[in-house]
């Protein structure tokens, strides 16, 4: 079964690495948006299900949490697995321990390794 993850970073480079780490997971296929609004429009029109969310936290328009609520907002995508990646150690601070937060938090630098094991965790 193909599994989609919408990859969402402002940062064509960090965004095209992140994309090239996940597709190693078997079965899984990136698409990459540079924004917010854009992803949340794929959500919305989209007839192809998504599995799951990468964001950074700062985005143009919309940031990485806000993002994730309004996805979340959306009947099909209450529960869909959300990473954030950040280089900013205060984004738990600023999630306000809300439920409406990702999944999962993996602080900048990390290894694609890592994005791999944790991405293969909550798509299962």
């Amino acid at each position: 079964m193909r599994r989609l993850v919408v990859i969402v970073d402002d940062n064509e480079s960090a965004a095209v690495s992140l994309a090239l780490a996940v597709e190693k997971i078997p079965g899984v296929e990136a698409v990459v948006m540079q924004h917010g609004p854009a992803a949340l429009r794929l959500f919305q029109t989209s007839d192809t299900p998504i599995h799951a969310v990468i964001t950074d936290f700062n985005l143009p328009y919309l940031d990485g949490f806000e993002l994730i609520r309004e996805i979340r907002k959306i009947p099909a995508y209450r529960t869909i697995p959300a990473l954030m990646v950040t280089a900013d150690r205060n984004t738990s601070e600023k999630n306000g321990g809300t439920v409406e937060g990702p999944n999962a938090i993996l602080y900048k630098p990390f290894s694609s390794r890592e994005v791999c094991r944790v991405m293969e965790k909550l798509l299962q």
